[in-house]
């Protein structure tokens, strides 16, 4: 009888096992690549872009069935100590306050990291992620890319930030990209006939949507048919393209010899103490790697490398990339026609015009790496919004923001 209840018990623990199991898959709603469509993988509605599908794939891009081009750690970890006083703020919005708690669930936030120096002050996960989760970056990695180019420049790779860039990629010497220097595309000013619109069907953003989920065309041949503005001359205005990113990508893979990852890996990633290996995606038939925005690493490991750049390009007693081009890179560029709402723009990153001296990197769908060199405090978010690129979202991120830098001030 002892063992009749032993065996059923170890049973009915099995069959709980196996129910909870199948109740997390069937809860957890799947993407197959090959149905989605390109044309609408920024509106939907079957899209990983797209909740309920990005508020798991947002930190499981590995699951997609994409090819993975690692970016592995080494040697020490950087610590980081995890102070375990509770922290909270309160801000006002369109008339309204808020508490931290209800700021996570009005913006469907995935994960938040407040550092001060190397103290954990605030950190939370939400919709089945933990410190183990890698999250999407989007447009972080633009700012990543920038760093590494600076690297590149510093180790002699590339001659000069104002050299054409067809120099480092003679195959776009027929594209509009004939009279772009690698400053331009830093700037997001290289004058092409290109837009980001993700409810117009023609624009550049939906060919560029095909080539990472199919591969066809790959980066370079869509690249290769985008034409020169004949009314607006390089260096003159902002203009947000992320193919702009991926002239620097090519630019860092044909100077330094190296895939962008191998790169990233040895000179970053190995320097910050990473906790984690991230990676890069691209689709399985897509030739070229992803530099504008297809990064994945834990909140961590973002923050680490925002210390990085806090601390004026080192962490841990070692350089990963000089102070003049931190200090340059977040630097307002001056354009004839600048960036919409007031923000400025320097090499890749966004820097509010309220003398803070602070800068972030942005990705749609609200991915943030706020870094405040000033106040010392790095902040990640990763979110899933449900549209990619709305005001009102990113304003009241900047809220949160001024509020939590006020309070650890």
């Amino acid at each position: 009888m002892t063992r009749f209840f032993s065996n059923f018990k170890c049973f009915a623990f099995a069959m709980l096992a196996v129910t909870q199991i199948a109740n997390a898959s069937q809860s957890i709603p799947t993407i197959d690549l090959n149905k989605m469509n390109p044309d609408e993988m920024s509106i939907g509605p079957y899209s990983y872009f797209i909740p309920p599908y990005s508020d798991y794939y947002f930190h499981h891009m590995d699951k997609l069935g994409y090819r993975m081009d690692w970016v592995k750690r080494a040697g020490t970890v950087y610590p980081l100590k995890e102070v375990n006083t509770p922290f909270t703020i309160t801000y006002s919005y369109n008339n309204h306050t808020y508490t931290l708690d209800e700021y996570f669930k009005r913006n469907k936030v995935l994960g938040f990291l407040v550092l001060k120096d190397n103290r954990i002050i605030s950190e939370h996960y939400f919709q089945g992620s933990n410190q183990d989760s890698r999250f999407l970056s989007n447009s972080v990695g633009k700012s990543i890319t920038s760093t590494l180019f600076g690297i590149a420049l510093e180790d002699g790779k590339i001659a000069s930030i104002d050299d054409p860039a067809i120099k480092y990629i003679p195959a776009l010497k027929d594209s509009g990209f004939h009279r772009v220097t690698l400053r331009q595309a830093l700037e997001m000013a290289t004058g092409i006939d290109a837009t980001e619109n993700a409810s117009d069907p023609h624009s550049t953003l939906h060919q560029m949507d095909r080539s990472v989920l199919r591969g066809v065309p790959s980066l370079m041949e869509l690249m290769k048919t985008l034409k020169a503005d004949s009314k607006v001359a390089p260096g003159t205005a902002f203009k947000y393209i992320s193919l702009n990113t991926q002239v620097l990508g090519f630019a860092i893979e044909n100077a330094t010899g190296m895939p962008l990852n191998q790169y990233l890996q040895d000179k970053i990633w190995s320097k910050i103490g990473a906790q984690s290996d991230g990676f890069l995606f691209r689709a399985k038939a897509q030739p070229d790697q992803c530099a504008f925005g297809c990064f994945n690493a834990t909140l961590r490991d973002y923050g680490r490398f925002g210390l990085m750049m806090m601390n004026g390009g080192t962490l841990g007693g070692r350089r990963v990339v000089s102070s003049a081009w931190v200090k340059e890179a977040t630097t307002p560029v001056k354009y004839t026609v600048p960036p919409p709402h007031g923000t400025d723009y320097g090499y890749q990153w966004w820097i509010p015009s309220d003398g803070s001296q602070a800068y972030q990197g942005q990705g749609v769908y609200g991915q943030i790496l706020y870094i405040n060199p000033i106040k010392h405090i790095v902040i990640v978010e990763a979110s899933a919004w449900p549209k990619a690129d709305p005001d009102e979202r990113w304003d009241e991120a900047a809220k949160v923001m001024d509020e939590i830098v006020a309070k650890l001030s």
